[in-house]
């Protein structure tokens, strides 16, 4: 028996884990933050007497890696597009990864029912990329569903099965040679009783080091040897994705390795083989096919920024540390930060990994002198305290717009420090009250700008710059204000010591 594999694919927010409530009578959207899938969710579902498997993928530009994952187990793919949006950036990526994966698939327009949905248009689009559907000019399968009215469900699922069956997508050997594109061996493949693809990795405090897996070939028992990676590992626990343990698992199942030895990296394969020696010295061949990797040594935080700054002194660094939830997570977003960078200001990785934010991170973080930050991981109260006792800035995010905006915010916040305090207004000094508490007060016409009583006076006096005096009262005749617009007069109190004189100009900044 194989359960096929079905992946979600298409733009964000067209409707994917929608869809699969619908299918599945389960609510994962709404536990969603702001309703985004931001990680590959699996589940199971049966359908008259059938099981099917369906992996959901993130839409979101930065998860292109979990998407591309998602389309190496597949055996279909259903690329969603909205009735009223069409056509759009990761629609066409969708497609670029089923294309590449050599996947069958069906077209699901989604959200027929909202206003604007145009179902012609969204056809006529896909047929300008190559696609072309059933019933416009094609044999692409299509089928229209609401989500949220439930309508189009069955034919949905309905199709998929025929289309399997009428495909011969679940034939065996076809799915073994599939293998060849990751071991280019086939005697060595010959000898693999059972292989799988690992989604993705986690760690979790009870269950320790995990591995989202797909099994594509073979059967799995407790007590197995495999290779997940470079790595032997001995197969103690499954878990179904509800965390539920099962005994046995067969091609096309999805499931959760836990305890396991190392964090898997995405994409990894798992390998049952007979001759553990044979693929043992097949990894090692591969090992010392590839560049070696230059040895790290070890620095002092001290040594490493000082070091930053000798190569490049023009450039402001920012380093950083990130903790994510999965590992996937991890490689999907690190390199989208690098996007951030510019010409003048760099942020610096110094260490990023999956799992909750610990006390060592803290540490780490403080002699770096490094921003903490956390995606979709938590950071409890006593490592909050060691962060505010080390002065450590720990943040926290559940969606990569979040992440983004921190991002930005900390890079405009960094311009803006090294552009000095900005001029918001200029002032001709026309005379100098002196008043009995001995204040000064500078007799004035705003010139360009505004004055504002919060700000800070610059004197300027034959072009250069005399000194710098907060503003301490700010008067309209007599009559208090918080701002003075331009071509109008005022009083502009600098305090008892300021040496200020008819004729200079005070520029107001802040």
């Amino acid at each position: 028996m194989r359960i096929p594999v079905i992946v979600v694919l298409g733009h964000v927010d067209h409707g994917k884990t929608t869809l699969l409530d619908a299918i599945r009578n389960t609510s994962v959207q709404k536990s969603e933050p702001s309703g985004i899938t931001q990680n590959i969710y699996i589940s199971e579902v049966e359908y008259k007497g059938k099981k099917l498997t369906f992996v959901d993928t993130p839409g979101h530009e930065v998860f292109g890696l979990m998407r591309s994952q998602g389309g190496k187990v597949a055996d279909l793919a259903l690329l969603i597009v909205a009735a009223d949006e069409g056509v759009k950036p990761q629609t066409i990526e969708s497609l670029d990864i089923i294309k590449k994966e050599g996947l069958k698939f069906i077209v699901v327009i989604t959200k027929i029912d909202t206003e604007g949905a145009d179902i012609n248009k969204v056809k006529t689009q896909l047929a300008s990329r190559g696609v072309y559907v059933e019933g416009y000019g094609g044999d692409v399968p299509v089928v229209e569903v609401s989500a949220i009215k439930k309508q189009g469900i069955d034919k949905l699922l309905e199709t998929i099965l025929l289309y399997i069956d009428v495909e011969n997508i679940l034939d065996d050997e076809t799915i073994k040679l599939k293998l060849l594109e990751f071991i280019e061996d086939e005697e060595l493949l010959e000898k693999v009783e059972a292989y799988g693809i690992i989604l993705d990795s986690a760690v979790d405090r009870a269950l320790g080091k995990l591995g989202f897996t797909i099994l594509k070939y073979g059967n799995l028992e407790k007590a197995d040897e495999v290779f997940i990676g470079e790595n032997l590992e001995r197969v103690t626990r499954f878990l179904d994705p509800n965390y539920k343990p099962i005994k046995q698992i067969i091609p096309g199942q999805a499931f959760i390795l836990t305890s396991l030895d190392n964090l898997p990296i995405s994409g990894d394969l798992l390998i049952k083989i007979k001759d553990k020696e044979a693929y043992e010295r097949y990894l090692r061949k591969l090992k010392a096919q590839k560049a070696p990797a230059p040895i790290p040594t070890e620095v002092e935080p001290e040594e490493f920024l000082e070091k930053l700054f000798e190569e490049q002194p023009e450039k402001t660094f920012v380093p950083f540390i990130l903790k994510t939830d999965v590992e996937a997570s991890l490689r999907s977003i690190l390199p989208t930060m690098e996007k951030f960078n510019t010409d003048e200001i760099e942020l610096k990785k110094i260490f990023a990994g999956v799992g909750d934010i610990t006390p060592n991170d803290v540490d780490l973080a403080a002699a770096y002198k490094a921003k903490l930050i956390g995606f979709r991981v938590k950071a409890n109260k006593k490592v909050q305290d060691l962060a505010t006792e080390r002065k450590v800035e720990l943040v926290t995010f559940k969606t990569v717009y979040q992440l983004y905006d921190y991002i930005e915010n900390l890079i405009e916040q960094i311009k803006k420090a090294q552009a000095g305090p900005e001029v918001i207004g200029k002032a001709k000094v026309l005379k100098i009250f002196v008043l009995s508490a001995g204040s000064i007060v500078a007799g004035s016409v705003v010139t360009e700008g505004i004055i504002k009583r919060k700000a800070t006076a610059r004197i300027i006096r034959g072009g250069k710059a005399i000194s710098e005096l907060p503003i301490a009262d700010l008067k309209i005749l007599k009559d208090r204000v918080d701002k003075v617009e331009k071509g109008k007069e005022c009083g502009i109190n600098l305090g008892k010591d300021a040496d200020v004189k008819e004729g200079d100009v005070l520029e107001i900044v802040e």
